[in-house]
């Protein structure tokens, strides 16, 4: 698969996918919108937009590539490398760029860049299939009412039943237009506020879902960090560093080896931390027990050592 293709794939399931060296794409939800001029409602959706500051590598679409395409995170990377300069190089050329699905790019002649997304690819999963709901439909269905009506009065008018009888059967009909129509007004009403109502109801559900799992993590770790406790003293166990600054990962261990090494001797208490899932050994300068350490010292590093120094966060 070629990289912008990864690109797309993880916008369904994650709000940013960030491409070192290029910017992020990032997604913003947007609920269903009603469009006055065009008497149309389009369903809830996320947006793409694009943000050249945020370049930060995370690893995320890195770590996509290397277990969608059986390689180490190294040669995925690099795979990235070779899309964004080709990317560039285009751009510089030609001005404008199209990526399907994603968006158009333009360079304007000061070098700016700017970016308009496809308006037709919409990233909120909750949504697929779901297509925009015009009036015309609503309106169509009240002009065959209003053809059936007319009809029924013309076979009506060939009866030769008594003048009160027609007269009660048209009022009748009439009643019925209005009550067909005020409850095509209705449905439609509600259909709008049943969406609204949907959408509050998932965010609520969702908010919920959220704190219930939250509770049940941290009661999983408190449980944890009891049982780690001896019962027959009152001692209590030192915290193991959770939050490592990772300064590479290495498929050779005595690749791996060496990289401590060199960090020691510039005064890091680097260390490995084990493998990752797609069998790399990862060297860290530091390991902390606190997050607030572990992200001054990251942005300290970042800025002096290694830009593309990422922060991991694992009890070992």
């Amino acid at each position: 698969m070629r990289v912008e293709e990864y690109i797309q794939d993880l916008l369904y399931r994650y709000e940013c996918v960030i491409v070192p060296g290029l910017g992020a794409f990032v997604t913003q939800k947007n609920t269903s919108i009603y469009h006055a001029d065009s008497h149309k409602f389009s369903p809830p959706s996320r947006k793409l937009t694009f943000n050249k500051a945020i370049q930060n590598h995370d690893g995320l679409l890195a770590e996509t590539i290397a277990k969608g395409e059986s390689m180490d995170f190294e040669s995925a990377k690099h795979k990235i490398q070779l899309f964004v300069n080709d990317f560039q190089t285009a751009l510089n050329l030609e001005k404008v760029i199209d990526i399907p699905r994603l968006g158009r790019f333009h360079q304007d002649k000061e070098g700016k860049v700017s970016f308009e997304p496809d308006a037709y690819v919409n990233y909120f999963i909750e949504s697929f299939g779901l297509d925009d709901i015009t009036l015309d439909t609503i309106s169509q269905s009240l002009e065959e009412i209003k053809g059936q009506e007319d009809s029924s009065v013309k076979v009506r008018k060939l009866d030769t039943s008594s003048s009160t009888e027609r007269k009660n059967n048209k009022a009748y009909l009439r009643y019925a237009a209005v009550g067909v129509i005020a409850l095509g007004l209705a449905g439609f009403a509600g259909l709008y506020q049943y969406n609204t109502y949907v959408i509050s109801h998932n965010d609520a559900q969702a908010q919920k879902a959220e704190s219930l799992l939250q509770d049940k993590i941290q009661s999983a770790e408190f449980s944890y960090t009891l049982s780690e406790l001896p019962l027959s003293t009152t001692k209590l166990e030192t915290l193991k560093p959770k939050y490592h600054i990772i300064a590479g990962a290495f498929r050779v261990k005595s690749n791996a080896n060496r990289k401590v090494e060199l960090l020691r001797a510039q005064g890091y208490k680097a260390s490995m931390i084990g493998e990752n899932a797609y069998g790399l050994h990862q060297v860290a300068f530091d390991s902390y027990v606190q997050k607030e350490e572990a992200l001054s010292q990251l942005r300290t590093i970042k800025a002096t050592e290694n830009p593309e120094a990422w922060l991991y966060v694992k009890q070992l």
